[in-house]
């Protein structure tokens, strides 16, 4: 599952940072379910700024969706056709269960992924979820999801046209615990 996500600085390098800047709230860069944030909707480069979670008539927020079963649920049936989006961070947190330890989870050799995601108007304007995949074998002592990563403009592009070009592990993760109280510890 992804709860959390965070955008550095080189995450928003070759787009219109002027829109980016006005999409990402006055310079917040930790994002969490209900905060507006910036979410790419076309060809890489129409930047618009979202809700993060669908809102539900009998209250809360849906923040994730699953990508197996994305197109059979009535919520996002609709929406895998028509309405992707790419969200732009730089990683994301998770945190395990067990200990409620947090960790980051972002690239070894780039400052920039992109998170899956669908979206719609709801109740509040334009909302959108993160799409989430089973988790790989470097996550699993984590978590159970995963949050279906775009490593590039090319998985954007195909993201954004229809295709579901699944994460694999190759290496390319790196997970590091965080807290004051925790070692830096790198899987």
């Amino acid at each position: 599952m992804c709860g959390r996500y965070f955008i550095a600085d080189e995450a928003l390098e070759g787009y219109d940072i002027e829109a980016l800047n006005r999409a990402t709230a006055n310079g917040v860069s930790d994002f969490q379910p209900g905060m507006e944030a910036p979410v790419i909707v076309a060809d890489c480069e129409g930047v618009e700024r979202m809700h993060w979670g669908f809102s539900r008539e009998q209250g809360g927020l849906v923040i994730n969706a699953r990508v197996e079963t994305m197109e059979e649920k009535p919520m996002f049936r609709g929406l895998v056709d028509g309405q992707r989006c790419a969200v732009p961070a730089s990683g994301y947190y998770e945190w395990r269960r067990a200990d409620k330890q947090k960790y980051a989870v972002d690239m070894r050799d780039s400052g920039r992924i992109w998170l899956a995601g669908l979206y719609r108007v709801g109740s509040r304007g334009k909302e959108f979820v993160v799409v989430t995949q089973p988790p790989l074998q470097a996550i699993q002592p984590i978590h159970n999801r995963m949050p279906l990563i775009l490593p590039d403009k090319a998985a954007v592009d195909r993201w954004l046209r229809g295709d579901i070009p699944l994460f694999e592990d190759n290496g390319a993760l790196r997970i590091a615990a965080e807290g004051p109280e925790q070692l830096q510890m790198t899987f």
